[in-house]
């Protein structure tokens, strides 16, 4: 009798400690993905903007040396959950013949792990043509100034010309052997900013007349601003001096006019746009090459003498890209860099500290997503903002 009430004992505990460990492995694996959505989403955001922001950077100093460019984007990511549930019955029996009530223990144990799988695809073809090649839309930079980005940093990045204007544009290519000339065209982007900060330039986007046998069928870009203030009339007598646009008055005491992409009564001076490989090249001027270097890569002239501020570009670049962007080099990555990449043995990096040329980075950043999904389109950038 005592044998068979242990046995009955040992299968009562038996059962006991399956049912124990059944419901420990039902607990492991809980309806949820296995690595937490949130860690997940947060991971990958930031691994993919830092990726695009260096293939951005890479790209603009490869133009430094006249090299070629390439663009690879991802375009989608899938992950695969696995879970293994591990678990262990142990048991203790008495020796010796002696009294001992058999004890069971158990436990259960998971292990988990996600393998991400991402799809990578590179610009060809008709893609490269309309993401990198065709001129800013106006829709886009409209966008941008709307969204408070600076009518300045956008005219000196993406305008080639505008009026009778030239915005450097031999800078939207292989390095010049001459420095160019853009102060004009700076002054009229200054004055611009200068009334957008005093909310006294206004900007809007009319669909373009129908009606009109004429027309281009693009949008019509309006600029009213205030004339009462000195600032305002400077500007009307920039846009008549330089060809910009016809300047009318009307009530309220404002100036309007209208920014053509196909010329105006003044004559043939469209607004011109750069291409985002233009912009990119214009930006690579800035870009600090090491002393070693020198003969790799070409130098307009005059050079101006060495300044040890992180925030220059070389030379007279500064003063042409308005001091909006540059790139420093160096033989380690340093600490101070917000993002960096590594080329012919060298770091070339922007500073931590140049809050301009991180905004000027982040800007490519969103054109450069804004133009992946804009519709073929060949009207050059127009750009403007309130």
């Amino acid at each position: 009798m005592t044998y068979r009430r242990k046995n009955v004992r040992r299968r009562q505990n038996v059962k006991l400690a399956l049912a124990s460990l059944a419901v420990l492995a039902a607990c492991a694996h809980p309806n949820r993905p296995v690595s937490p959505i949130e860690s997940d989403m947060l991971a990958y955001s930031s691994a993919i903007s830092d990726a695009r922001q260096e293939q951005l950077l890479m790209n603009i100093v490869r133009l430094r040396y006249n090299d070629p460019v390439t663009f690879v984007d991802a375009e989608r990511i899938t992950t695969t959950e696995n879970t293994q549930i591990n678990g262990m019955l142990a048991s203790a029996l008495a020796l010796g013949g002696q009294d001992l009530d058999e004890v069971l223990n158990g436990n259960v144990g998971t292990n988990m792990s996600s393998q991400p799988s991402i799809a990578y695809s590179a610009l060809r073809g008709s893609d490269y043509a309309q993401q990198i090649l065709q001129p800013l839309p106006p829709a886009t930079i409209f966008l941008m100034s709307q969204s408070g980005w600076s009518v300045e940093r956008l005219m000196l990045c993406c305008v080639s010309r505008i009026g009778d204007l030239e915005n450097a544009r031999a800078a939207a290519g292989p390095t010049p052997p001459v420095m160019p000339d853009n102060a004009r065209f700076r002054e009229l982007a200054a004055l611009m900013r200068s009334l957008q900060e005093r909310g006294q330039l206004m900007v809007q986007v009319v669909d373009a007349d129908t009606s009109e046998t004429d027309g281009d069928g693009k949008p019509r870009v309006i600029l009213k601003w205030n004339r009462t203030s000195e600032l305002g009339q400077q500007l009307a007598d920039f846009f008549r001096r330089y060809w910009v646009s016809d300047v009318s008055v009307i009530p309220g005491d404002r100036y309007i006019t209208e920014i053509s992409t196909r010329g105006n009564s003044l004559g043939d001076y469209a607004a011109r746009g750069r291409s985002l490989l233009g912009v990119l090249s214009a930006l690579s001027q800035s870009v600090h090459v090491p002393e070693a270097h020198r003969d790799i890569a070409r130098a307009s002239q005059p050079v101006s003498e060495y300044s040890d501020d992180p925030c220059r570009a070389p030379g007279g670049w500064h003063d042409v890209n308005g001091g909006l962007f540059a790139v420093q080099s160096a033989e380690a990555r340093p600490a101070s860099a917000t993002i960096a990449v590594e080329y012919r043995d060298y770091w070339f990096y922007v500073d931590d500290r140049c809050h301009d040329a991180k905004e000027t980075l982040n800007l490519l950043d969103h054109l450069y997503a804004l133009q992946a999904g804009i519709s073929s389109d060949a009207t050059t950038l127009l750009l403007l903002g309130g």
